[in-house]
């Protein structure tokens, strides 16, 4: 399994960045066009772990929808979730540095990757186009193609999982406003 990882990676590069790049446009787009008097809720306000875990996979599966729309729907929910923590990091501007990154890193170190996970998941249809056309084993690509979704699909599983835990009981002990 160790092996499988990297080799996920290197097989998704390119459609990683494309959705790197997305994100990271929601996260400026979302800092920058912050609305300062409405500004925005506590994004954390699900009552346990259960709802905040059903949640974020809802939002992985979004994202991976991209799938049957040739990353249309990829696109508009990596923006979109890129526009809440730029949002959600401006909404605490009032917090320290180190404040902040213990409120995100905690459980964004998990939850981030398996958003943009997603997204490369939600942009595969694209690439196996591309590669269905221009592949002599047909046979041998589809099969490996498909496990390749199935791999991305159960890392984006332990991730929110992981990242869920910790969002619920270790997160909270850093907000210092509910303190």
């Amino acid at each position: 399994m160790y092996k499988t990882f990297p080799f996920l990676l290197k097989n998704n590069w390119v459609l990683l960045i494309l959705v790197i790049t997305v994100f990271m446009l929601g996260v400026i787009n979302g800092v920058y066009y912050f609305d300062q008097l409405n500004g925005s809720e506590d994004l954390n306000t699900t009552p346990g772990v259960i709802p905040l875990l059903v949640n974020n996979l809802v939002a992985c599966f979004l994202i991976s929808s991209g799938f049957f729309t040739f990353g249309l729907t990829s696109i508009i929910y990596l923006f979109t979730n890129g526009m809440i923590l730029g949002e959600s990091i401006v909404n605490k501007s009032d917090y320290s540095t180190i404040e902040i990154l213990l409120l995100i890193l905690p459980h964004g170190v998990f939850e981030i990757p398996a958003l943009l996970l997603s997204g490369v998941i939600g942009f595969k249809s694209i690439s196996f186009l591309i590669q269905y056309f221009t592949n002599k084993k047909v046979d041998t690509f589809i099969k490996s193609y498909f496990l390749n979704i199935a791999l991305l699909s159960l890392i984006v599983i332990l991730l929110v999982i992981v990242g869920g835990v910790i969002e619920t009981y270790l997160t909270p002990l850093f907000d210092v406003e509910r303190i």
